[in-house]
Formats: C-alpha cells, sequence, structure tokens
C-alpha cells in the first residue's frame, strides 16, 4: 500500500484519450501491472487517503464472488481495521446473492441495506452523515484489469461514475444474471 494514498499503487499506462495502453495482455486486458503484489489478509480493498470525501467514491473493492452473506462479513471487518465502526452496509440486490439483513463484527451488529440503483457501489455508513462509498469490482473482473480500477477509486478525486471507471479498465458493466434478492 502507498504510505501517501492509502491505496494500493498499481502502474497503468493510459493514452492521451485515457484509455488503458498496451502494455502486455492478460485476458484482453491492456495493463501494465507492474511488479505482482499480494493483497493484504482480508478484503481486497483500496481506500482513498484520509477518506477525505473528495471525489464521487471513496475507493474500491473487489470481492471474491456475489455472495453478499460470505463476502461482507470480511469486507466489514477490514473497513472496521481502517475507519472505525461501522454501522451499515447497502448493497444493490440486483447485483448480489444471499444478502443478510445484518452481520456481525467485533461483537457489533452490522446492518446490511438493498438500495436498488447502487449497481456497482457499496455503501458504507458509520455514523450520521458519514457515509463512504466504494467502487465494487466485479469478481470475474482480469486480475490487473481489477488492481487499476482498485487503483482509480482510491485516488480521493475520482469523479468518474464507476461504470465509466469499470469500462476504462476494460471491465464488464452488464448486471449479473444470477444475482438474486434471497
Amino acid at each position: 500500500m502507498s504510505a501517501s494514498s492509502g491505496a494500493i499503487d498499481y502502474p497503468v499506462l493510459r493514452t492521451e484519450d485515457g484509455a488503458c495502453t498496451m502494455a502486455h495482455d492478460i485476458n484482453d486486458c491492456t495493463i501494465d501491472p507492474g511488479p505482482v503484489r499480494p493483497y493484504p489478509r482480508g478484503a481486497r480493498l483500496s481506500l482513498a487517503a484520509g477518506a477525505a470525501h473528495r471525489g464521487a467514491l471513496d475507493g474500491g473493492w473487489w470481492p471474491r464472488s456475489r455472495d453478499a452473506r460470505a463476502e461482507l462479513p470480511e469486507l466489514a471487518a477490514t473497513l472496521v481495521e481502517h475507519l472505525g465502526r461501522v454501522t451499515h452496509l447497502a448493497v444493490d440486490p440486483y447485483r448480489w446473492e444471499r444478502i443478510p439483513a445484518d452481520i456481525t463484527i467485533a461483537g457489533r451488529r452490522v446492518k446490511v441495506g438493498r438500495f436498488p440503483g447502487l449497481g456497482h457501489m457499496v455503501a458504507v455508513i458509520r455514523g450520521r452523515m458519514d457515509t463512504f462509498l466504494l467502487l465494487v469490482v466485479p469478481p470475474e473482473a482480469a486480475r490487473a484489469c481489477a488492481q487499476a480500477a482498485l487503483s482509480e477509486s482510491a485516488t480521493g478525486t475520482a469523479s468518474e461514475r464507476p461504470d465509466r471507471i469499470l469500462a476504462a479498465c476494460d471491465i464488464s458493466t452488464a448486471p449479473a444474471t444470477t444475482a438474486t434478492t434471497r
């Protein structure tokens, strides 16, 4: 992780129009991932420095599956380590399977809301008027593409919509066809 930004730094080569350039091809992803760095134990997460709420997004998360019951506890536990207490998480029910009503992290209950329209974002609520928005990189994304999207979402100034960040990193924004509101 970068000491200055709090985000995992992955070099990305881009053309003048902002598109990723070809350094080497990984599953049709045209990104140079630089040296491979393992993710820290826990959620594959990048956060903007100081969580300053300067951009549309405050970071990104790359879950391993679309199973909310399996993925959200790891995300919440990692967020608690970095941000302190988390009271609520909100996800788009059309993009997730098995969404629990709540989860327990460090002995505290974290409510989980279902908000259609969040799309490729998860809302993290710490308290009154303290909401973080994280880009959700689809679990099936190629590693180099996902790393580029995580890096872009954690700049703290990312003003692009999540679907545009994903598209710029060659990640499909099509809705999951298997997600249900169970």
